[in-house]
């Protein structure tokens, strides 16, 4: 299995920061809707847990960082260098 680790720390705030998370989450589900296909937040938007086909996850939102751990499955795995690339370039709006 691949996987995909990040912690991005940012100056948002705890608010801030669950749109910015929301908004990222919201762009990979639309480039890679037909290997991520749920998104399930916790109450207070500070957790997700994500999956699809050969594929799971968890976003975490602090004050001060987004942690992400993905791990990709054989068939997800091929997509693991565009996955990380979308992260990395959302991650600018954390900063």
């Amino acid at each position: 299995m691949a996987k995909i680790e990040r912690e991005i720390q940012h100056s948002l705030g705890l608010d801030g920061a669950k749109t910015a998370a929301n908004t990222l989450l919201e762009k990979l589900q639309s480039s890679y809707g037909s290997v991520l296909g749920d998104i399930s937040w916790n109450d207070d938007k500070t957790a997700a847990d994500i999956k699809g086909k050969g594929f799971t996850g968890k976003f975490c939102v602090t004050d001060t960082c987004l942690k992400i751990n993905i791990e990709l499955g054989l068939l997800a795995s091929a997509f693991k260098g565009k996955i990380e690339q979308e992260i990395d370039a959302q991650a600018k709006n954390f900063k």
